[in-house]
């Protein structure tokens, strides 16, 4: 399908500058045109060199009424896309635009909601595509005996120059797409070297946890990507733990619940992070198979306060009473620590013991 030269200038020059990502394909899957902001995400000056792809769309559905007095149909759709070197589907809104001789041409519409989300879709492809992804470990200790209990990696994500992207600048905006699936992929390759480092260091009984938030744990394929990681490393019951961080609100409890018993059940122990930060901390303690709670670091912060004391006593208590393990995050002082011993926190995480640091680093600090 070729549109029509007057159709065609009309369509591109209405779309060429819209902020969002504008894609016009025709039956065969074949990328007619692109507007300036999917050549930006995608980061390919033409349509014509096969480096974007649309590999499949899914959910199409025609209405009759529709086709009959020439009213565009639209559906969304996670359209299959293939870039260069990676795979992903994309969260799209596909209109099916009808022309006067029967014929019609597709237009796809990337669903984002400003600049800021394009960015965040563009920098993660390159991060992908220029293998730009890493992790920084975090030790979590028994604050009494100083014994290494546990490992949080934490997502870093780099620029072109090798600093440093802040997680806030880009996670949010493309933590709920199906591309996100990909950075998390990412991370557990990475994860390996840790694992490779358990067996060198013999850390026995440590767990190493994974950062990951709720919108993520929502994808289709989240399941599936751990228990296929479990069994391709043979790795033992809570080798490896998955941290959820709280803030992020779960859309559907009873499915996130279904996913994570698959995962307790194959020897993943389940953290709630940034206890406390949200509205949901103790409705998650009822809905979902939690091993262990963090509470969040303004709990730290606010230690000394009366009524910062007896939440933490409360959770405490809650923790006892479900046989659950308990962290105090964000512990920069050792005024702060003993207070957190004082109460009953046993375990502790912070920059009073052990900032994060790239795997090669921690293997000397260890």
């Amino acid at each position: 399908m070729t549109l029509s030269i007057d159709k065609q200038f009309y369509l591109t020059e209405s779309l060429q500058q819209h902020p969002s990502a504008f894609i016009v394909f025709d039956k065969d899957l074949k990328i007619q045109w692109m507007n300036n902001s999917s050549r930006y995400i995608f980061e390919t000056e033409t349509e014509n060199d096969n480096e974007v792809q649309i590999k499949g769309v899914f959910n199409v559905t025609k209405s009759k009424k529709l086709d009959d007095i020439k009213v565009a149909s639209s559906f969304e759709s996670n359209v299959d896309m293939r870039l260069r070197k990676i795979t992903f589907f994309l969260r799209s809104r596909v209109h099916e635009v009808p022309l006067e001789d029967g014929s019609s041409f597709y237009l796809l519409e990337v669903l984002t909601n400003n600049k800021d989300s394009l960015e965040a879709l563009r920098g993660t492809i390159a991060c992908l595509e220029h293998d730009r992804i890493d992790l920084a470990y975090q030790k979590q200790i028994d604050l009494k005996s100083g014994k290494l209990v546990g490992l949080e990696a934490l997502l870093r994500m780099k620029d072109e120059d090798g600093k440093i992207i802040p997680n806030d600048k880009f996670i949010p905006l493309i933590e709920g797409e199906s591309l996100f699936s990909l950075v998390v992929t990412a991370s557990l390759e990475k994860l390996k070297e840790a694992f490779k480092l358990k067996e060198e260091f013999d850390m026995r009984g440590v767990t190493i946890y994974l950062n990951v938030s709720a919108h993520t744990a929502m994808q289709e394929n989240f399941t599936k990507i751990f228990i296929n990681y479990v069994k391709e490393l043979n790795l033992q019951p809570g080798e490896l733990g998955l941290e959820i961080t709280e803030t992020a609100e779960l859309e559907d409890v009873k499915k996130a619940g279904e996913a994570f018993k698959k995962l307790k059940d194959i020897g993943i122990p389940l953290a709630i992070d940034d206890f406390g930060a949200g509205y949901s901390s103790l409705s998650y303690l009822r809905d979902l198979p939690v091993d262990s709670v963090k509470l969040d670091k303004v709990f730290a912060n606010t230690i000394s306060e009366k009524t910062t004391i007896e939440l933490i006593k409360f959770v405490v208590s809650v923790c006892e009473t479900l046989s659950l393990e308990m962290l105090g995050e964000g512990i920069e002082t050792q005024d702060q620590k003993e207070k957190f011993i004082a109460i009953g926190c046993p375990n502790g995480q912070g920059y009073l013991m052990h900032r994060p640091e790239f795997i090669d680093d921690l293997k000397k600090s260890l």
